[in-house]
């Protein structure tokens, strides 16, 4: 099975194809299956890696490590191990927002920045998610988990509900850790929406109509990242690429081809 060693812990991922890498990051609760419907389309040009984040999917959970600066520590381990010089990277949500802190630490390694549904260091997202830490440690994870699975499966019915599956299966395989992280809250950070101008590899960001709380973020970050291309996906939500994934694929493949021309 394919692990890169980070040192103390290993982040397991999977590749399709040949070609540039095309690096992609998932969003919190879910792993690298999210992103099978793109590998599939894209691994007929790119070498595209999916990977696990640090206590989701395969990948080990330490308690601990969580943080933006930890996680862009771990992923630029990561890119080490599979020796990557130069590659376009996409991240959804909080994969979004490693692949922020990520552009800004070491921008010279990234051919492309693709942000989905993007989350920022600093971005404030509302109270409503922190009801699911105190839910872990004072109930159970199983709660907490069970809570979050009812909360995401509620969007994904009627013509959505082919993702049931998968979302089920990835959320109920999530190891719960961060939840129940001792430093959660406490870890250093930074506004990266503050930093945000310094990036200048080509931008992509996309998010779904229907998604409110981050639809303005987008917005924001094409405002302030030059040249960004941003994309409003009509009807959809936060998990765009689950939701309508030909039309995603459509989109971030229409970004790639321009930069080849």
């Amino acid at each position: 099975m394919p692990y890169a060693d980070l040192g103390g812990y290993r982040m397991f991922y999977e590749e399709f194809g040949e070609g540039e890498p095309l690096v992609f990051l998932h969003g919190f609760t879910l792993d690298r299956r999210s992103w099978y419907g793109q590998a599939e389309y894209f691994k007929k040009v790119y070498r595209v890696i999916i990977v696990d984040a640090l206590g989701h999917g395969q990948s080990d959970a330490p308690p601990e490590r969580y943080g933006r600066f930890e996680r862009v520590e771990d992923f630029q381990r990561f890119v080490e191990q599979l020796n990557l010089k130069q590659f376009h990277l996409v991240g959804l949500s909080m994969g979004g927002s490693t692949a922020i802190g990520y552009a800004l630490e070491h921008q010279e390694r990234l051919a492309s920045l693709g942000l989905v549904a993007t989350g920022a260091s600093g971005y404030d997202i509302g109270k409503k998610y922190q009801k699911f830490d105190k839910m872990a440690k004072e109930n159970s994870l199983e709660s907490a988990r069970d809570a979050w699975l009812e909360m995401t499966l509620a969007w994904f019915s009627g013509e959505r509900a082919h993702a049931r599956e998968l979302l089920t299966q990835m959320i109920k395989g999530f190891s719960g850790v961060v939840w129940l992280d001792p430093m959660r809250g406490k870890y250093r950070t930074q506004v990266d929406l503050e930093h945000v101008h310094k990036i200048t590899v080509p931008t992509c960001i996309i998010a779904g109509e229907l998604d409110k709380v981050f639809v303005p973020l987008a917005k924001e970050l094409h405002t302030r990242i030059a040249g960004s291309r941003l994309v409003i996906l009509p009807k959809l939500g936060h998990l765009i690429n689950l939701e309508d994934p030909i039309e995603f694929n459509n989109h971030l493949d229409a970004f790639l081809l321009c930069l080849h021309h």
